[in-house]
């Protein structure tokens, strides 16, 4: 690359075509340095440069250069130095639906505390876009769930940053570690949409965004130590024995430091009931698990993270197909352990990374797979909507050593499931709600890995597990507040929970269940529970719809008729809640708001805005 052609181009010292000994390049810049200097320049690639951009900008900051010197638009403000004696704080925010993006923030607040740096960590979810505005450093990590949405606890700090009325942010140096799944078409699009946000506000990029898959602790540990390295530069320290930390905004306690996906509970299944037709392909199944501790922070409205095992029959395949025995030794994690251990309990035998490809390309030596690896997004989505990894190791046969194999894979992910009771009524049980999950890949049926797993388990087996937060979706602080609780399927777990917990009560706020689900004789939940509770007044009414049995009905038809109601309980001050399946209960919610708009004149927004509604979906 050109210096014409840089981003460097017009920073301090470099001239968009700089003849030896001319011009401020000339001034500031012996000929032999600025040969050096160019020669160098020439040699990086363009995430280089606009890395060291980055760079010089946050040192420039630092060092308060000449104001002629900043004339370029590619300067960010200059940062005012701190006080003498004083820590300039560095915030590290985080955004997050599953708790990686928490984890990595705080990480990341370690590493910098080590380095004496002050540190202050923020949940997005509790963050106000104007505290930025008093920001000189920022350090970003988000997550985009689904496809392509932002975490759900963040909507309000998301949407107040994306908003028109956002205010300048021309003093904020920055960067973005972004979270994502490539198996998405959306990969990461979240921490792109605030990295070029905040762009756009001014703020100056101390280092280039990272991007990560789910195999994320390499390349977040990577960019960890690169912006870091630059801040010690621009930053304030204090002595690395006495760092100084705070919290900028309360960071709720997603999980409790004894159990985590890498510190897991190992809980024994005491029961595991069909709820359902057992052959059934979609069959659901309630799963009761012994809860021996007293220190297990689950409320109702959490989730707990599965970690499941890959079936021995897809572990087999991969293992005959590769000519492995799986006595081989791997390491994963620091971790010694058998082949076959590691491809049970460790890998994710399903989904081919880019990284997958390119060492399968380079193993295998086809040029098919060649030619994938070095495509764009969109042509390698499209080849693996066709291709598993058992199929591609068959149809492209290679004999990887057993570490290379290993290395290729991602990471197996645990699975988030509601908690379906409350501790109040059974404090030493976790009660889960488990949809065997089907779906058509080729010409063949695949089944869940999670769901066909948890299915299988019998009582005596053992299952890992670990509490996961979910605070916007529990119950009002307020427990006069009334309830519209609105579900789908096993979205009906949580609101189980709610029940009980409500029932430990001395009084309970009125509560209206609307439940849509498959057919009626296999698929109403919990039906004789529901039953109890309304003849005994815990539940003000149960309004159902079956859609197998009425197939003629919409989602929204749940509501037709009760919008009078409806509308007195939100007058009331009622809580609206959506749990299951998200295009579905997105129709629904869609529904639902324009009916109580065009008959009574709710305003859905100010609802929302009053975090009056809930949504866990899926």
């Amino acid at each position: 690359m050109s210096a014409a052609t840089s981003p460097l181009r017009a920073l301090p010292g470099a001239s968009a075509s700089p003849p030896t000994g001319a011009g401020v390049a000339g001034e500031l810049f012996p000929e032999p340095l600025w040969r050096e200097l160019e020669a160098t320049l020439a040699a990086l690639d363009h995430d280089q440069l606009l890395w060291l951009s980055g760079y010089l900008a946050a040192r420039s900051a630092h060092t308060s250069p000449p104001a002629a010197a900043l004339a370029s638009p590619l300067q960010p403000v200059p940062v005012a130095a701190a006080p003498a004696g004083a820590a300039s704080k560095v915030l590290v925010a985080f955004g997050t639906e599953t708790g990686n993006s928490r984890m990595l923030a705080r990480k990341l607040a370690e590493l910098a505390a080590e380095r004496g740096m002050a540190v202050e960590i923020a949940d997005l979810s509790n963050t106000k876009l104007r505290q930025l505005a008093r920001r000189d450093h920022l350090l970003l990590i988000c997550s985009t769930h689904g496809d392509g949405d932002p975490p759900e606890p963040i909507h309000d700090f998301y949407n107040a940053l994306m908003d028109a009325s956002a205010p300048r942010l021309e003093q904020l140096l920055y960067s973005v570690l972004a979270l994502g799944d490539s198996s998405y078409e959306q990969f990461c699009v979240t921490g792109r949409q605030l990295d070029e946000r905040l762009a756009e506000l001014g703020a100056q990029r101390l280092a280039p965004r990272e991007e990560c898959d789910v195999d994320f602790e390499a390349p977040a540990a990577a960019w960890m130590e690169r912006v870091l390295a630059i801040l010690s530069d621009v930053v304030t320290t204090t002595s690395p024995a006495s760092p100084v930390t705070g919290a900028a905004v309360p960071v709720p306690q997603a999980v409790a430091t004894e159990y985590s996906k890498n510190q897991p509970l190992q809980t024994e299944v005491l029961e595991n009931i069909c709820l359902s037709v057992a052959d059934d392909p979609s069959a659901v199944f309630h799963l009761e698990l012994s809860l021996d501790v007293s220190d297990f922070p689950i409320s109702p409205g959490d989730a707990v993270g599965v970690l499941v095992d890959n079936p021995p029959q897809l572990v087999a395949a991969i293992l005959d197909a590769t000519g492995l025995s799986g006595d081989e030794a791997v390491t994963v994690n620091d971790t010694a352990l058998p082949l076959v251990q590691a491809l049970r309990e460790q890998c994710d035998l399903t989904i081919p990374s880019k990284r997958f490809l390119e060492t399968w390309a380079e193993v295998s030596g086809s040029d098919a797979v060649r030619r994938v690896a070095l495509a764009d997004a969109r042509a390698q989505r499209e080849f693996l909507r066709q291709h598993q990894i058992r199929d591609l190791v068959a149809q492209y046969p290679a004999r990887p050593e057993a570490q290379v194999l290993i290395d290729a894979l991602r990471p197996l992910q645990p699975r988030l499931y509601d908690v379906a009771n409350s501790l109040l009524q059974v404090s030493d049980e976790l009660h889960l709600t488990v949809k065997r999950y089907h779906y058509p890949f080729g010409n063949r049926t695949e089944s869940g890995i999670a769901s066909s797993y948890l299915a299988q388990l019998q009582p005596g087996e053992t299952l890992r597990l670990y509490p996961h937060r979910n605070a916007r979706f529990h119950l009002p602080d307020d427990p006069a507040t009334p309830l519209i609780l609105i579900g789908e399927g096993t979205g009906i777990a949580p609101y189980r929970a709610f029940a009980q917990e409500l029932s430990q009560r001395p009084e309970q706020p009125p509560c209206w269940l609307f439940f849509t689900s498959g057919q009626f004789e296999q698929d109403f939940l919990y039906q004789t529970e529901w039953q109890q509770m309304l003849h005994e007044n815990r539940l003000y009414r149960i309004d159902t719809l079956f859609r197998q049995d009425h197939p003629e009905r919409e989602p929204g038809d749940l509501f037709r008729g009760a919008q009078a109601e409806l509308a007195a309980w939100l007058q009331r001050g009622a809580h609206i809640y959506f749990c299951g399946d998200k295009p579905l209960l997105s129709r629904a919610e869609t529904a639902l708001q324009q009916l109580l708009a065009t008959t009574h004149g709710v305003d859905w927004k100010a609802l929302d805005k009053a975090k009056r509604i809930h949504r866990n979906l899926y």
